[in-house]
């Protein structure tokens, strides 16, 4: 019979190299398609590979797509009908790269997809720089502690909060980073194999650059092997720089900070990519230029922030007739 559909999903998995965040996206996705094939299309994952016809993707993806794109959950789910199509899309494509089903078309598939997929540009992310701002000035005002363990704690937080503030990089890029990739002399860092396996030269200020140097010497860092030392640890002290530290602690961070500082709507570490976006934006910085710095694959992601034109007309409105303030609040609203 040959391989079977979930051997060559298996085999998919195995040879792509990517991220973990990527690999289990990916994952995900095709096992959901695994499931509908079986569950509503009548097509077993156990069956011959060779069976797979472009019209099992196109009926996943009429099952995906929303009715229509007009509340938010609407546009929540056609986002996540991309990102699971792309990956079934791309499975298919392995299939006919490795002669494992060459009876397959992926100009088929992407004819037919398009008579699907409605027309659909994502909105801009709803970033609140001052919500951004709100929060860095509080790690800023954190007053320094006594005890060392708690001194080199507040040290590190500030670092890694200007960090993400100033580069804008994804926290998965951020937590693999290495003193060597780091270079104070230049303010630049370097991401190795960042999404889609590229790499690529991020920038940063004087005050990071500081807020930098204070955390290693704070965490005692000398010797040889130095540079091999995460740029942010997990549980580090004075002395030990441990192990690099991890996504969900990122997280938990900046929930926790953002809590602090009064922050009423939801902050994540990419809420910080999103807010160099539309600042770099805002400043008129080149579109060929943000999209460098973001390290994005396609321009068309970096329009999505070039066409954020709302604030702007906003701050001109305002201009025109005053400053507006909520009712009831003591400061200007969005």
């Amino acid at each position: 019979m040959g391989i079977t559909i979930e051997e060559a999903v298996a085999r998919f998995l195995d040879d792509l190299r990517l991220s973990p965040r990527s690999r289990t996206t990916y994952a995900l996705a095709l096992r959901k398609f695994l499931r509908h094939l079986e569950e509503v299309q009548g097509l077993s994952p156990e069956a011959a590979v060779s069976e797979l016809r472009e019209e099992h993707a196109i009926a996943f993806l009429r099952d995906l797509v929303p009715d229509d794109i007009k509340t938010p959950e609407q546009v929540s789910r056609m986002r996540t009908a991309q990102t699971t199509f792309a990956a079934v899309r791309k499975f298919y494509g392995y299939l006919i790269s490795f002669d494992l089903h060459t009876g397959l078309s992926t100009e088929k598939l992407r004819v037919r997809a398009a008579t699907v997929l409605p027309r659909f540009t994502p909105p801009p992310p709803d970033v609140r720089t001052s919500d951004l701002e709100r929060i860095v000035d509080h790690v800023r005002r954190l007053a320094p502690e006594s005890d060392p363990i708690k001194e080199l704690r507040r040290l590190k937080v500030r670092a890694l909060i200007l960090f993400l503030f100033r580069t804008g990089v994804r926290v998965s890029e951020l937590c693999a980073l290495r003193r060597q990739d780091i270079d104070l002399e230049t303010g630049t860092a370097r991401i190795y194999r960042a999404k889609g396996g590229k790499s690529r030269t991020v920038h940063f200020d004087s005050e990071t650059a500081e807020a930098l140097a204070a955390y290693w010497r704070a965490r005692g860092d000398s010797g040889r092997g130095v540079n091999a030392f995460p740029a942010f640890s997990g549980r580090d002290r004075p002395g030990q720089p441990g192990k690099a530290i991890a996504p969900r602690t990122v997280q938990a961070l900046v929930s926790r900070l953002s809590e602090e500082a009064g922050v009423e709507f939801a902050v994540t570490p990419h809420s910080f990519r999103h807010g160099l976006a539309t600042e770099l934006v805002r400043r008129r910085v080149r579109e060929s230029t943000v999209q460098t710095i973001l390290g994005h694959a396609s321009p068309v992601t970096t329009r999505i922030y070039v066409h954020l034109t709302a604030q702007e007309a906003a701050e001109e409105y305002q201009a025109a007739f005053g400053r507006y303030r909520r009712p009831g609040g003591r400061g200007a609203g969005r």
